[in-house]
């Protein structure tokens, strides 16, 4: 089978590759045929001995799972939403439960960057402990701001941290954000 490298690779390719577990999430690679190793030094099937039933892929630097074939790294997450249903997704995929390395198919859901953006943990770089809430500096209130259609909605300024916190959650319910938005 001719693979494209800069594309995604077919999924029956996949399915001799690895085998995914929906139940766990875990991918793990499958013995090859000869015929993979035609264009590789060692015809004796090194790869099986050494990988064969082992786990695939590492977490890299941002959490997710990647798996290298054919010279080419792959979100774990997407390869199992391809083995799984026979077809990648048209979107992104969405960690439901936000752990990145958590690849079972109950977790996994087929998104787009706006939806995803209202499944976030909290950032690192938030001062405040609340996403959507910042204490203005010049008045002493707290201020409440939310992202909807790629614009920041100002909610309002308040006398005290909580109604600031309190009108947050109000408008993260009135514009459809995840339950888990917002998590450390």
């Amino acid at each position: 089978m001719e693979i494209d490298r800069n594309k995604e690779l077919p999924i029956p390719f996949l399915r001799e590759c690895l085998d995914y577990n929906p139940e766990t999430g875990i991918l793990t690679w499958k013995k090859r045929p000869e015929s993979h190793f035609l264009h590789s030094s060692r015809a004796d099937g090194g790869f099986n001995k050494k990988f064969a039933g082992k786990v695939a892929g590492n977490v890299m630097g941002r959490g997710y799972i990647w798996i290298t074939l054919c010279g080419q790294s792959h979100f774990a997450h997407r390869l199992a939403w391809a083995i799984h249903y026979g077809k990648y997704p048209d979107g992104i995929i969405d960690h439901d439960n936000g752990d990145r390395t958590d690849n079972r198919i109950l977790n996994l859901v087929e998104s787009t960057n706006e939806k995803n953006s209202r499944n976030q943990k909290m950032r690192r770089t938030n001062t405040s402990g609340h996403m959507g809430v910042c204490l203005r500096k010049d008045t002493g209130k707290y201020r409440s701001f939310i992202q909807e259609g790629g614009k920041r909605i100002w909610i309002g300024n308040y006398d005290t941290f909580e109604e600031a916190v309190a009108a947050r959650v109000a408008a993260e319910k009135k514009y459809g954000y995840h339950e888990n938005h917002g998590r450390n």
